[in-house]
């Protein structure tokens, strides 16, 4: 042995920093450019990145000290697809300290700046409310999400748990994640070498896979649990809401099986991730879900059919107190005519008015019936459709003269924008057209 070798400085056995990953979601979708005006006014402007294909923006929610003494800074990354991920960075290069479990959670420095953060988001002090508040749709939609809900409740929010990455400190008994034995994991705890930013990455974008996995496993038992009180609801937009939710769940599916790592052997993780028990789930799942909303659909079928029964029995009602009307004013008409002889005319009018007049009477009832009520149903599909058209066009205005969004990003995003008022356009001249035919 040189004598060099004993003075050699001691190998570290704890990390150099540790990095805790915790998914979260804002709706169904995101509008980025929305979303960073009011987002930014709180948090500064933010970081334009592309994310394993993916457009994305990047926050710092805080930074600081922990404990006085271990640095830190918290982010956050949002999608166009609705959800996001915030990032924890501890520096612990200075420290002999460890941590077993995430500490996001049970911070109060980090918990108030990830409630500040969903607060900025979603433009309210109590997020909460928002799930039983009155045109809170349309609220969010100017705010740049497009709502999510379960059940017919609004569901937003971090999922449960987070992941934890140590970077510095290889354990010996873990199992290896990399050919090059520089990643591994132990206990549900991923340890990566120093300066390996690509492992980073690519473990980042494996968190977010896993997380929002869980999150959509959780909204899916939601599903479940609620059920029986969708059945029993008589609202005709929760069906609609359960379809945009399995295309939702669908498009992650097919998008995440696309998922391969170069870097990273994964044959050791997979067989526990949240990703193949969602997959494996869905397709149960959402075979039973339809099963109940067709018998859902059964059930309002014969409840119309029910309701066409109780018409026609009124129909029929109408006929025979019309006839007997009619029998009625024969007999009295032929009374008048033996009093007074010599005028048929006046049984003819009398015959003919009491004949005609409650049958004239109901349609002209009925139709001025149905045209207000469609009426007013054109006028407010109208009026919702002209006030995205507004908002739309505001946004598209503000993004044509954004220096602060990268030229790549704004393009992008505003041909998406564009089509989007194509597409409004043509809906608004579909209701113009139909409201014309109808008068």
């Amino acid at each position: 042995m040189r004598i060099l070798d004993i003075f050699k400085p001691k190998e570290k056995d704890t990390p150099e920093k540790i990095v805790e990953i915790a998914v979260f979601s804002l709706g169904s979708e995101s509008d980025l450019y929305m979303l960073s005006g009011h987002l930014s006014a709180e948090f500064g402007n933010p970081a334009w990145e592309r994310f394993a294909g993916r457009r994305s923006l990047l926050y710092i929610l805080d930074d600081g000290l922990v404990a006085e003494e271990i640095p830190y800074k918290l982010t956050a990354r949002l999608f166009e697809d609705g959800g996001g991920f915030v990032r924890l960075d501890l520096n612990l290069a200075s420290h002999k300290f460890d941590l077993e479990q995430g500490i996001l959670w049970h911070r109060r420095e980090f918990s108030s700046a990830l409630t500040r953060f969903l607060e900025a988001a979603l433009a309210t002090s109590d997020p909460e409310s928002l799930k039983h508040t009155a045109g809170t749709d349309e609220t969010l939609r100017q705010l740049g999400i497009e709502p999510e809900r379960i059940a017919g409740e609004l569901d937003f929010g971090f999922s449960p748990g987070s992941k934890l990455v140590k970077i510095g400190y290889i354990p010996k008994d873990g199992r290896m994640l990399k050919l090059s034995k520089q990643a591994v994991i132990r206990n549900g705890i991923f340890y990566i070498s120093a300066g390996d930013k690509s492992t980073l990455s690519e473990l980042e974008r494996w968190c977010y896979r896993e997380g929002a996995s869980s999150w959509h496993l959780y909204s899916l038992r939601r599903w479940l649990e609620r059920i029986n009180e969708v059945r029993s609801s008589i609202s005709k937009t929760l069906p609609g809401d359960f379809a945009r939710f399995l295309r939702r769940v669908t498009r992650f599916i097919l998008r995440e099986r696309r998922f391969f790592s170069r870097l990273l052997d994964t044959s050791e993780i997979e067989p526990f991730s949240e990703f193949n028990l969602l997959a494996s789930d869905f397709d149960s799942t959402s075979r039973r879900l339809s099963e109940i909303f067709s018998a859902r659909q059964e059930e309002v079928v014969t409840k119309t059919l029910d309701a066409l029964k109780k018409l026609s029995a009124k129909q029929e009602i109408l006929f025979a107190a019309w006839v007997v009307l009619v029998g009625l004013a024969g007999l009295c008409f032929g009374i008048l005519e033996l009093i007074t002889p010599g005028h048929p005319w006046l049984w003819i009018i009398g015959s003919s008015t009491l004949i005609v007049l409650p049958i004239t009477a109901y349609l002209i009832w009925f139709l001025a019936k149905r045209g207000f009520r469609k009426k007013g149903k054109n006028l407010d599909r109208h009026n919702e459709l002209s006030m995205r058209m507004k908002v739309l066009e505001q946004s598209l205005q503000n993004l044509e003269d954004d220096d602060e969004v990268p030229e790549e990003f704004r393009e992008e995003l505003l041909t998406r924008r564009r089509r989007e008022m194509n597409r409004l356009k043509s809906l608004l001249n579909a209701e113009d057209t139909q409201s014309e035919e109808s008068q």
